[in-house]
């Protein structure tokens, strides 16, 4: 057993290694791995010490336990579909389910993250302790803590990665609405906590207590009185690593032969909604490649997640001031309707995620055109939701209904600047979306962080153009003038609807004459 640790913990260090050796993607994501850690010690370390010399710390130190443990299953759950050492990859070696996963485990705690986190546990071991009497039962408790957030969030990998192959819509399903939730928490928590005295945090912490890593917090918290009802506690609250260590187990097993099931083919236009938004794709080439596009919008996680969690991400920018102003009024309905940043994120790889086939028709002789008028089509019909439920829901916050046309107005032409948003920065740098089944897959060709960057790019240009008509919107609607409300509208429209043929434009002159090296781009990596 601890020769296997000791291979599979060099075997990490070896893959670190040559990612950084390699260059491109990998060594961009090994460095990034690294500052990221390095961030989390610091901030989170110095964190942990002033909450234990806080004169709540007793309070605190269940409150951390718990939501630490919280945290790892909501990033396992929205971001964890990833492993340091793929399961399948040494699925052939004659290793028995227990020492692969005592391997994999190892390969976990040993990089940058898991580094990141043993720190942690030292800051709050040190933070927490307040004699040293107390030190060896409070380094109990914290190892126990950080063996559950180790098996916490391993776990959840494991689970999703074989929902994400055996039932890849409930995997999708899951992936995307916890990544909303786990963004509604992250918005709204620390707002909530910061509202309540200690007296609410107290009675908050005596609630948590009874779940494991609560007893865990409580364990430490006792500590510094009783060393034996520490160590009680202690155990109470690692009975549960018994279940998380067969969990993990059986799913390492699993996960490491897992194939996807076959299922029975669905026809698309069985539902009112996808006949629907088939007729609004119209006929033609253009409609074909709107259709299309469509359909592949939800064939892997990855396309699944983007459009969920961009919808979701854009329509909480929109809606945050009625959700946070004190007195929101008109202004928070009409700021509803700019949906042009959801538009964004939800569509900003549109060439990516079918640019296979779009290359190849291109190769075939189809017009770059057609290519750039058919996404923009599908984007526009995929993101038109937004347009609405973004002013309908401000107006329902803030009971400000006079104002939802205008609202809606607004909406539209979010929607029409959006899209012609997201057609530039997709053709600039389409991300290649892998066809395999396999969870791990990766299709990043190196451009990522040239991606983000243009991202930010996007937005800047897209905020230099709309905020002048949104300012002057905002002051016409604050002072009642309702003829320049309309007027103003009007122009948003037209404005977005030239955002969205000049999109289109740009698209087409960029893809003229690139066939060949857009199919090189748009390639997913096997």
């Amino acid at each position: 057993m601890r020769s296997t640790a000791r291979s599979f913990a060099r075997l990490r260090w070896r893959l670190f290694g040559g990612a950084i050796r390699h260059g491109g993607a990998e060594q961009l994501g090994a460095v990034l791995s690294v500052v990221a850690s390095a961030i989390v010690a610091l901030g989170g370390g110095l964190a942990l010490l002033a909450a234990g010399r806080s004169d709540e710390w007793q309070t605190l130190a269940v409150l951390i336990c718990f939501t630490a443990v919280l945290a790892i299953l909501a990033m396992g759950i929205v971001a964890g579909v990833s492993q340091p050492i793929d399961p399948r990859v040494v699925a052939t070696e004659p290793l028995s389910d227990r020492n692969r996963a005592i391997g994999l485990l190892t390969a976990a705690a040993v990089g940058p993250p898991g580094l990141a986190g043993a720190v942690l546990g030292l800051a709050l071991a040190a933070g927490m302790t307040h004699r040293p009497e107390a030190l060896p039962a409070v380094a109990l408790a914290t190892l126990s803590w950080l063996a559950s957030l180790l098996l916490v969030a391993r776990t959840a990998t494991n689970g999703l990665s074989l929902l994400l192959v055996r039932a890849p819509r409930l995997g999708q399903f899951i992936v995307g609405f916890g990544g909303l939730a786990f963004y509604g928490l992250f918005q709204f928590v620390p707002a909530t906590f910061a509202r309540i005295d200690a007296d609410e945090r107290a009675d908050l912490a005596a609630a948590l207590q009874w779940t494991p890593p609560g007893q865990i917090g409580e364990a430490i918290a006792v500590a510094q009185e009783s060393i034996a009802e520490s160590l009680a506690r202690t155990v109470v609250g690692s009975l549960w690593l018994i279940l998380l260590w067969w969990g993990f187990v059986v799913s390492t097993d699993r996960l490491a032969v897992a194939m996807r099931s076959g299922g029975q083919a669905v026809s698309a236009d069985r539902n009112v909604i996808a006949r629907w938004a088939h007729r609004a794709c119209g006929s033609g080439a253009v409609g074909t490649v709107a259709w299309r596009s469509l359909l592949t919008r939800f064939r892997t996680p990855r396309t699944a997640i983007e459009t969920i969690t961009g919808a979701g991400v854009g329509l909480a920018a929109a809606l945050s001031p009625a959700l946070f102003r004190d007195d929101p009024g008109a202004e928070a309905v009409l700021v509803g309707g700019a949906v042009q940043l959801g538009v964004l994120f939800m569509a900003g790889n549109s060439f990516g995620n079918d640019g296979p086939a779009v290359a190849y028709e291109m190769l075939a002789g189809a017009e770059p055109s057609v290519a750039a008028a058919g996404k923009a089509r599908s984007i526009l019909i995929v993101a038109a939701p937004l347009a609405v439920i973004g002013p309908v829901a401000a107006a329902a916050i803030t009971d400000t209904w006079r104002f939802l046309p205008a609202g809606l107005g607004v909406g539209v032409g979010g929607l029409l600047a959006g899209v012609g948003a997201a057609v530039v920065q997709s053709c600039l740098v389409p991300i290649a979306v892998p066809e395999s089944d396999n969870p791990f897959a990766s299709g990043e060709s190196g451009q990522g962080i040239l991606a983000a960057a243009l991202l930010v790019l996007v937005l800047v240009g897209l905020t230099i153009v709309t905020v002048p008509i949104g300012l002057a919107l905002l002051w016409a609607a604050d002072r009642g003038h309702a003829y320049a409300v309309a007027g103003l509208v009007v122009a948003a429209i037209v404005l977005g609807a030239a955002v969205y043929r000049g999109g289109v434009w740009f698209a087409t002159r960029r893809l003229s004459g690139r066939d060949e090296s857009f199919l090189a781009s748009v390639t997913p990596a096997r």
